[in-house]
């Protein structure tokens, strides 16, 4: 039966085999990750196989991390994000469109209706007087638009999360 030859080589030929510096080879030997022969040389399918062994556990390592690094990251804006509301700093999408659609309704409301309110009044005046008084209606009603509080929102969202739809931002 024929002897199996064993492939040995120096750190030098091992480091051309996997393209990395003499000195690095000699490093991951001092760190234990390649084993050296008791004559000081490599056996070089050996240590290909242990190099590429630590190589792909280190990056697996470094992506688990990474991962968490990223997911410690998204639970942090999550918090940011909840403070923001709390503080009345930041409002849900869908809060600010049904307070906004209530208010734009109620001012359409209010404009459509200050010609019927107005006509009765305005009867027989004058130009400048008519301007005036319309003047003054059509402030009134836009004053309506300016008594904006971040409270307003609060109670917005509360018929749609007692439904049991998601909150989102």
């Amino acid at each position: 039966m024929a002897k199996k030859k064993i492939l040995t080589g120096s750190s030098a030929d091992l480091a051309n085999l996997l393209k990395i510096t003499q000195r690095r080879t000699n490093q991951l030997a001092d760190e234990k990750v390649l084993t050296r022969q008791p004559e000081g040389n490599f056996n070089l399918p050996d240590a290909i196989a242990e190099f590429y062994a630590y190589k792909y556990k280190e990056s697996k390592s470094l992506d688990l991390i990474t991962e968490k690094a990223l997911h410690e990251k998204v639970k942090r804006e999550n918090a940011e994000l909840d403070l923001q509301e709390r503080r009345h700093e930041l409002h849900r999408a869908s809060d600010v469109e049904l307070v906004m659609s209530d208010m734009l309704v109620k001012l359409r409301t209010r404009l459509l209706g200050i010609p019927m309110t107005m006509a009765p009044k305005l009867e027989g005046l004058l130009k400048g007087e008519i301007a005036e008084l319309l003047d003054r209606e059509i402030e009134f009603a836009l004053m309506e638009l300016k008594d904006y509080t971040p409270t307003m929102f609060d109670d917005a969202g509360k018929g749609e999360q007692e439904d049991g739809s998601a909150k989102d931002h």
